[in-house]
């Protein structure tokens, strides 16, 4: 087992370690069924763990969810269906442009629910109970669902996305243009790193989450890599609307490990679950115009900051770091997992956001510092369980006499969640 995991992988041998753990309970399932069913492979392929991708999942999504290596079409098992023939390319623009679309509808469906959830009581800081302790079974497991939906269309484009149907909220999705490998054209929302399945969650609520835009993004390398996203997008619900309500740029160079664009040549760590052994450094710069940001960046116009990740064997570490240019505070986010199993994994996150923070008045605004802990459980290959009980380290901050602020504001949870898809 050492000596294999020493050695160099190829495209090939990356196909042969992640359809292996089809045998044993998948790590996510719920990812994307439907490139799961089209090239006939286990979710473990792309993905360690929902909605984390591995090395070879980050390869597929930067060849704009294909096959890294040109492919494509020799690894699917299901065959696309032609609209028009080859050789309407040598007479377009007399004739139509031919495209393919996926053989079978290219969807998959995703039901999770919270089974338990209890929440402590809530204090004062004279010690009165502001509020009391609940312990309850949840919503049920059916009580939010999910169908994605995503596939390729001709050679050069391709969509992805998903709809909740428990909800009233509108689709979100994009399509990509990919001029050559590595270079692509995202339109649409939820395409950014910073929205969607990084390796390792550590960009959630330390970076405003951009909107509907649009993303150029270009990746390099066959081990290792570099990888660089500009992007526009609009800000969130109370803005303009505009593309260009935010502006931003991330670069990555990842150091050791499978390639960005080719998904091998690196050397893993644990291969059931795709962790090849790296590091990855990252930079972030955020502009926006004013009043645009909203939540916890309400009122910046400008943040940058930097973060790391890296694996090695059966752990997963991040951290990211964040900082507001107008109102100068700080966010912190720190993220661990380790596999116990490849069906079993532990996550770790320390939390830390609006440290030092100013109101736009000069006041003090109240940071809640928080450590979580979980367990995911995989029972079955389109199924799981996961615990997670989250601690608010700073209960206590002095708010206004009589304010509901006053005293603890968020208390400590756990909650147990089902899951499954097909």
């Amino acid at each position: 087992m050492e000596s294999f995991m020493r050695r160099k992988l190829t495209i090939a041998s990356v196909v042969t370690l992640c359809t292996a753990p089809m045998l044993l309970p998948s790590q996510d399932a719920s990812a994307m069924p439907a490139f799961a069913r089209k090239y006939g492979t286990s979710c473990y392929t792309c993905h360690s763990g929902f909605p984390t991708r591995n090395a070879f999942g980050e390869a597929f999504r930067n060849n704009g969810y294909r096959w890294p290596g040109g492919e494509d079409e020799e690894k699917s098992k299901q065959e696309q269906l032609k609209l028009g023939s080859d050789g309407w390319k040598k007479t377009f623009p007399e004739s139509p442009y031919p495209a393919d679309i996926p053989g079978n509808v290219p969807l998959g469906f995703w039901f999770r629910g919270q089974l338990v959830n209890y929440s402590d009581e809530v204090k004062t800081v004279n010690n009165t109970v502001k509020t009391k302790s609940t312990f309850n079974n949840g919503t049920g497991i059916l009580s939010t669902s999910t169908m994605f939906f995503g596939g390729t269309i001709g050679d050069n484009l391709s969509a992805f996305g998903q709809y909740n149907l428990s909800t009233t909220t509108a689709p979100t999705g994009h399509v990509i243009w990919s001029f050559a490998p590595g270079v692509n054209l995202a339109l649409g929302n939820g395409f950014s790193d910073f929205t969607f399945g990084n390796q390792i969650q550590v960009y959630n609520s330390t970076f405003q989450a951009p909107g509907t835009g649009a993303e150029f993004s270009y990746i390099t390398g066959k081990s290792g890599g570099f990888k660089l996203n500009v992007g526009i997008a609009e800000g969130g619900t109370a803005n303009t609307n505009l593309f260009t309500d935010i502006v931003y740029a991330h670069a990555k160079y990842k150091i050791g490990g499978a390639g960005l664009l080719s998904g091998a040549g690196g050397t893993y760590g644990n291969e059931y679950v795709g962790l090849d052994n790296h590091i990855a450094l990252g930079a972030t710069y955020m502009t926006a115009n004013k009043g645009i940001m909203t939540g916890n960046y309400a009122g910046e116009t400008q943040i940058y900051g930097f973060d790391v990740t890296g694996n090695y064997s059966n752990l997963s570490l991040g951290a990211a770091y964040s900082r507001d240019g107008d109102l100068g505070y700080d966010n912190y986010r720190v993220n661990a997992i380790y596999f116990v199993y490849p069906w079993l994994q532990t996550t770790v996150t320390y939390s830390n956001l609006r440290s030092g923070a100013k109101g736009l008045n000069g006041t003090a605004i109240a940071n809640s510092p928080s450590l979580a802990f979980g367990m995911t459980a995989h029972l079955r290959a389109n199924a799981y369980v996961s615990a997670t009980y989250t601690n608010l380290i700073r209960h206590r901050w002095p708010g206004t006499s009589g304010s509901n602020a006053l005293g603890d504001t968020v208390p400590n949870t756990f909650a147990l969640q089902g899951s499954f898809a097909f």
